[in-house]
């Protein structure tokens, strides 16, 4: 972590190259009983949002709408559990 940056640490996630991807992963992920879920949603393009975003194009916020993956991450998960996610995920990329 750079020394200028902080990290309230509220989840791990990795981003993947693209939107096929992180659907391949996530089902591979689920196949081995490992839940992941995708987590992000651009706020211009929330419910909430409809009619207030001035229509710029934001394709970064996109990206990661696309992309991110969010990894299994609770108080009880151990250092075991944590590590088999890690192989479980190297596997699929040395798959691929």
């Amino acid at each position: 972590m750079p020394d200028y940056a902080t990290n309230n640490a509220h989840m791990f996630y990795l981003i993947c190259g693209s939107l096929a991807e992180r659907t391949e992963l996530i089902a591979y992920l689920k196949a081995q009983g490992i839940y992941a879920v995708f987590h992000y949603l651009s706020l211009h393009k929330s419910p909430f949002n409809q009619g207030r975003h001035d229509g710029r194009e934001l394709p970064w916020s996109d990206l990661y709408t696309d992309c991110l993956v969010r990894l299994p991450f609770y108080y009880e998960l151990t250092e075991h559990e944590v590590d088999r996610v890690v192989d479980v995920i190297k596997t699929f990329y040395s798959k691929r």
